[in-house]
Formats: C-alpha cells, structure tokens, sequence
C-alpha cells in the first residue's frame, strides 16, 4: 500500500504542464491529499472556466487510468453514466453553487474501501474550434488515501517515516564527511612525515 501510496503523489506531482498552460482554467478542490476512513466519503469539486463543455469525466489512475463517471452536458442537461461498475451507486453529483462563471460540480464518493486509493482527476470535454476536434482538459488530481484506522494517526505515522528517513540521511552525510575527511587527514599527515622540513640542511660531512 505504501509504494502505491507514493506513487499516487509521483504521478501527482508529474502532471502534464498543459494543464496549467491551457487558455481555459480548470481546477479541483481538494488538490492534494486525502486521508480517509474506510466506509467513509470523499467530495470532490471540479470545475472550469470553459464557456459550453460537452461533459465531465471522473478518472483515476495515471499508468491504468480509468473512467468512473461521466456527466453529459450537452443540451443544457446533465445526464449521469457510471461507467465502472465498482462505484454504481456510490457516486452523487450536486451542481456547485458557488461558482459564478463557468460551470462546476460535486461528486461525493460514498462507502470507500482500502482498494479504492488512488488519485482522482477530473477531465472536462470539450469542442475546440481550432482544430474542429472534441478534446479533453483534465485538472490537477486529489490523492486519496483509504484506511482502516482514524486519518490523523496515520499521518503521523507518515511524518514519522519522513524523520526517520531524513535522519537517516543526516547521519549517512555525516559518517561520509568523517570518512571523507579522515583520509584528507592521513594524506597530510604522510606528506608532512615523508618530506624534510623546510629549514633541514644536510649534515655536513667532515673528512680526516
């Protein structure tokens, strides 16, 4: 569970820059990590500053990535399809009504299991004029994590993973600066035994 863990925050980490470089602005709320307890729920925001989008999709995975739901908004009516069976009946979608400019929903992931940890991204589709295709902008992803026990305890199990491996970095610098050193110490000291000094002059040699 922990490479996968650390996996989710890599790919996290390594989304496209396009996402950011785009002309139309999406964003996600919450945009990074969620701890949370099993047979509990997750809401994620998602929403865009696109004029007419076509629908919404909610995926997961980076390597496997794969749809969970996907909002038609064509006609001016949204129009829910889960499309992986394993969340049927566990996603609710509710418009945002804070948001004043563009379009922006809710989706509220109930009944999660340990088997459901991964990042979540949404990806909004689109017709872009330009190019005369229907394309897809997807947004920076939200990692959530699923565990048995309360989020906070095994936050702090993680901060604990982080000092001791910061400490154990810390102490490998500093047993290769003795190391290090003491040979540049024994250098010296060789060169300083082996050479005359700078005032020697040679005995002098007296003949009878």
């Amino acid at each position: 569970m922990k490479a996968h863990w650390w996996s989710c925050v890599l790919g996290l980490l390594c989304m496209p820059a396009s996402v950011m470089l785009s002309t139309w602005t999406v964003s996600q709320d919450p945009s990074s990590i969620s701890l949370m307890r099993v047979n509990s729920s997750a809401k994620i925001t998602c929403s865009t500053s696109l004029p007419d989008p076509l629908g919404l999709y909610l995926q997961s995975g980076f390597h496997d990535i794969r749809d969970i739901v996907f909002l038609s908004l064509e006609n001016g009516l949204v129009t829910k399809n889960t499309t992986d069976p394993e969340f049927a009946g566990r996603i609710n979608v509710a418009p945002d009504q804070q948001i004043r400019e563009g379009h922006g929903f809710t989706l509220q992931l109930s009944l999660l299991g340990e088997e459901d940890t991964n990042v979540y991204y949404c990806s909004w589709r689109y017709f872009k004029s330009e190019t005369a295709n229907i394309e897809t902008l997807p947004s920076i992803g939200t990692v959530i994590i699923v565990k048995e026990s309360y989020p906070h305890i095994q936050c702090g199990d993680h901060i604990w993973d982080l000092l001791l491996i910061a400490f154990s970095v810390t102490a490998f610098t500093v047993l290769l600066f003795l190391f290090v050193r003491g040979i540049v110490r024994r250098k010296r000291f060789c060169l300083n035994v082996s050479a005359p000094p700078r005032n020697w002059k040679p005995p002098a040699v007296h003949q009878y």
